[in-house]
Order: structure tokens, then sequence, then C-alpha cells
């Protein structure tokens, strides 16, 4: 019941977005399949519409602080080395949503790790990331703003998990056999400065 109360947030609050930020899937492509909206997409896709309620020209506060209690709900927190404003955001939006406090972390089971960045054109990026094997591990990226990105993932030994994808917004789901680290490789294609999330669960 409460991933379909988080889904119909998400739904709604995506459905507001000016259509260029949207994801294809949100945009309504009919020629695309969805893919099972996972609990790392949703929160990509949180953050990004967060993202645009703090910046927006007239201020949204009531949109943002429906966007950070749902974020909340997931259990979303900023990955290990996400400690300023340009990496970690929600802090500063906090002071400006109302009711927004800060969760309690005590008894709290911790969700999806996320953290901002940037991708000049043409420039591709390769992060590090354990992943425990037998469990399922994902990867979800949302643009921000500034055109698509490519994301793909590879195992210790190079071999892809994830091909390339690319889109404003791309998930990847798999099982590792074995415990071990992985490569999380993004890349801008386009001509314009990308700013973007990466959620890992």
């Amino acid at each position: 019941m409460r991933q379909v109360t988080l889904a119909a947030v998400l739904t709604a609050m995506l459905a507001s977005l000016p259509a260029g930020c949207a994801s294809p899937q949100a945009r309504g492509a009919a020629s695309l399949p969805a893919a099972p909206v996972t609990r790392a997409d949703m929160v990509a896709r949180l953050l990004v519409a967060a993202e645009q309620a703090a910046n927006a020209p007239d201020p949204q506060p009531g949109r943002l602080a429906e966007a950070l209690a749902a974020l909340d709900r997931l259990g979303a927190r900023p990955a290990p080395g996400a400690t300023d404003s340009l990496t970690d955001p929600l802090p500063g939006w906090r002071t400006s949503a109302p009711n927004a406090a800060v969760p309690t972390m005590r008894g709290r089971l911790l969700g999806p790790a996320y953290r901002r960045g940037h991708l000049e054109p043409g420039a591709t990026t390769t992060l590090a990331q354990l992943f425990d094997g037998g469990r399922q591990a994902r990867v979800a990226i949302a643009a921000a703003g500034g055109g698509p990105l490519g994301i793909a993932v590879l195992d210790g030994t190079g071999k892809p998990v994830c091909p390339v994808r690319q889109g404003t917004g791309s998930q990847c789901s798999w099982v590792p056999p074995f415990s071990g680290r992985h490569h999380i490789r993004l890349s801008n294609p386009g001509a314009m400065r990308v700013a973007y999330y990466l959620v890992i669960e």
C-alpha cells in the first residue's frame, strides 16, 4: 500500500513537470515498454522534481515539501562523500520548505543512497561501487537539466552488467553472483553541461 501511495505521488509530481524535463515514460511515449519503477528510480525522479520546485521562478514550497516527504518515506539518504550543497542539496531545500522536518534516523532502515553531480559536454566519469552477491542491486540516474545522459554498469572484470542506456532517466537492476566492486560509467553525449542525480540501492 505504501509503495502504491508513493508511486501515486511521484506520478502526480511528474505529470506537472514541463514536457522537456520529464522522462519519455512520464511524457506518455507509447512506443516504449514501461519498465517497473524501482525505489531507486523513484528517488532519482523525486530529487529532480524537488530541485525544479526549489528553483522555480515562482516559489513552490508546497510541491517541494511533498517531494521531501516522499523522499523521507523512501528512506533516501546522501551517499558517502556527498557532504556539501553541491552533492546533497536536501538540507538547503528543507530550510525553504514549510513543515519539512529533518527525519530521525534512529530505528529507520536506510534506503537508496543519492548524490548530485555534473558532467561537461562529451565527458565521461566512472564511479566504483561495492555490491553484495546474491542480493538485488539497483542503479538509477535522472538528469536535472541540460539533456540526456548515458549510463552503463560493468562488473569487476569489465563485463557489461547493464549495457549503455541513454535518456533523461535510466535505471538498471541485476543480482550480482558474487560480492565485489562494480563500475558505474556515466557519459554526456550532448553539447550542454548536465546536472544529474545518481541513486544506488
